[in-house]
């Protein structure tokens, strides 16, 4: 397997190009060239013509599959049966000169899972991979730079490597051991290597330029798939559930997770895909120390060479629970979703350990495929508020309509009917035309109340005012007829949210109290703002009988006291002189400075 040395990275000659040349492709160079070269490469040699032939079907079968890793295949096989060698090995470099593929003939699958870990380019590896053409060794356990072969690795002897080289980078090198019959390689084989070399630059070169072109059709893919159905507005766990589905399967990762903000310091993984996507799912990750909330708070994409080891150096408290899951995942990829200033949340892709790593075309796909994902997401939300402001538009007009036309002209009929009733001695027609007044009455109670639900949202949240509006609409029915009711002041801006529920309750035990002991016949309902924005005030009055001399505090007037104590406030029970009951319950409320008074609504 020829593997030497420990883990070290390795710097590359040249710069990579990230697009071809106008024109380039797949198969933007022909072969004849290439061809021609060898031929006279090997006339100028004395290169047997047998050779040359082999040689020339080498070129051609390489050069004929874009997959790379049945080009690095066909590369090691056709290298040693050119040379005559046992064993064969191609390492490919990545854009940091680590070994990212590795390909090998002539090691059983035994021996292989007895050597364990690839090799990483040192030694006499690396040796092959910074130097200028071939490198022969007549012995390679003897050499200086043989170091580091690890247990159970053939023993080997004669050794030939060359570099593999296109356009001035270095894409890898090819090796070669035990020629068969213990004979040395030779010059020959130098030369013959060396133009099976220049050929396979070109493959390689080609084959990963599909293999890129096929990444970005895939992710291209992706986009329009995850976009057409984002617009139209799916739930918002499933959209996320869609957006780490596609994330992984493009690269064949093992997971792919979606982390939204979970107040201002946690994001948390609201959505996955993958066999350890449930053991994250809920996951709280701090923003300020974490890959993560890094990602999130700058903008920028990160890659990652060991998630397990980052994550652990990095969150260690976080993903102490999760040390299976985390601990088998290697090569990662962290993208914002973001639309302009705002971020929305952070894509996490990973492969499992030992795969091979990502690069910066993957991490370039992959942030325009999160980009166009919250455009998407945020496209819909937009739409969807666009839809909802409709609707209260048109809520709102159905509401103007029944107060100001139809609520009218019931009032207009049921005046009319009375007056009829007045210039009638028929007492059975009086009767009956009573009850069609009650009737209208009714009606418009009713309508009263179909307004007050069209002005709030289908589901909530409601406004004060329009709590207190329905707690009185449904004391309505209790009590035979509609309180008068009257609000003032900024009620639904300076009342704090914690307020509201003691304020609701208050009111409804007052006119509970009402239908119950006050033999009323009617009740003025009182919620007031003062114009400072420091005192809310509540009044329920009602013409009843009155409260009795010795009133006694029972437990609905003691929960109404003690409500308002609750607030440092009171709440008083009074006898007006015109008779009746009056509650009068007021407490302080905190200072707004910008608090403006609102006009007065007497529905």
């Amino acid at each position: 397997m020829l593997r030497t040395g420990a883990d070290k990275g390795r710097g590359k000659e040249g710069s990579r190009t990230d697009a071809p040349p106008a024109g380039a492709g797949p198969h933007a160079r022909s072969p004849d060239p290439i061809l021609h070269d060898l031929i006279d490469l090997a006339a100028a040699a004395k290169v047997s013509q047998d050779r040359v032939r082999h040689l020339l079907d080498a070129v051609l079968s390489v050069g004929s599959d874009l997959s790379l890793r049945n080009v690095m295949r066909r590369i090691v096989a056709a290298g040693c049966e050119l040379v005559g060698a046992r064993y064969g090995a191609l390492a490919a470099l990545g854009e940091n000169g680590e070994v990212v593929e590795f390909t090998h003939t002539g090691v059983d699958a035994a021996t292989e899972a007895a050597i364990g870990t690839l090799p990483s380019g040192e030694g006499v590896l690396g040796l092959v991979i910074d130097a200028v053409g071939p490198v022969r060794i007549d012995k390679v356990t003897g050499h200086a730079a043989a170091a580091g072969f690890p247990e159970h690795h053939p023993v080997m002897g004669s050794f030939i490597g060359v570099p593999i080289r296109a356009r001035g980078v270095t894409l890898g090198a090819l090796y070669l051991a035990d020629k068969v019959g213990d004979e040395g390689f030779d010059e020959e084989d130098d030369e013959v290597l060396g133009a099976l070399a220049a050929a396979a630059g070109l493959a390689i070169e080609n084959a990963r330029m599909y293999q890129a072109s096929h990444r970005r059709e895939q992710w291209l893919r992706a986009t329009n798939e995850v976009t057409s159905v984002l617009r139209t507005g799916p739930d918002t766990d499933e959209g996320l559930r869609l957006v780490a589905a596609r994330a992984r399967a493009v690269p064949d990762a093992a997971i792919a997770a979606v982390c939204v903000p979970d107040g201002p310091e946690y994001l948390a993984v609201r959505a996955g895909d993958g066999a350890p996507a449930p053991a994250f799912h809920g996951l709280r990750i701090p923003i300020v120390d974490s890959i993560t909330g890094d990602v999130f708070s700058t903008g920028r994409g990160r890659m990652i060479e060991q998630l397990g080891k980052a994550a652990f150096t990095r969150s260690a408290h976080t993903f102490q629970r999760l040390p299976g899951p985390i601990a088998d995942l290697g090569p990662a990829m962290f993208v914002p979703l973001r639309t302009g200033p705002h971020p929305m949340g952070v894509l996490i892709v990973a492969k499992y350990l030992g795969a091979a790593p990502f690069d910066q075309d993957d991490l370039g796909m992959i942030e325009n495929y999160a980009g166009h994902a919250a455009q998407a997401m945020d496209f819909a939300e937009a739409q969807q508020d666009r839809q909802r402001l409709a609707l209260f538009e048109e809520r709102d007009r159905i509401a103007r309509d029944l107060h100001d036309l139809v609520i009218q002209r019931l009032f207009a009929v049921g005046i009319g009917i009375q007056g009829l009733c007045r210039g009638l001695d028929d007492q059975p027609t009086v009767d009956r035309l009573s009850t069609y007044v009650a009737d209208v009455d009714q009606t418009i109670r009713e309508i009263r109340r179909s307004i007050f639900s069209l002005q709030e949202p289908a589901n909530g949240p409601y406004s004060l005012r329009g709590e207190i509006l329905r707690t009185i609409s449904d004391a309505t029915v209790s009590l035979g007829y509609e309180p008068t009711v009257r609000l003032e002041g900024p009620l639904d801006s300076v009342v704090p949210p914690d307020a509201h529920g003691d304020l609701i309750a208050t009111l409804r035990e007052a006119l509970s109290n009402v239908v119950r002991h006050a033999h009323a016949f009617g009740v003025q309902v009182t919620v007031a703002v003062d114009r400072r924005a420091t005192r809310l005030e509540l009044l329920v009055q009602d013409d009843g009988v009155g409260l009795p001399g010795d009133l006694p505090y029972r437990s609905g007037l003691a929960n109404m006291v003690q409500r308002a104590h609750r607030w440092g406030g009171q709440c008083d029970f009074e006898i007006p002189a015109r008779g009746g009951t009056r509650v009068c319950w007021t407490v302080p409320l905190p200072r707004h400075a910008d608090a403006e008074p609102d006009e007065e609504t007497d529905p």
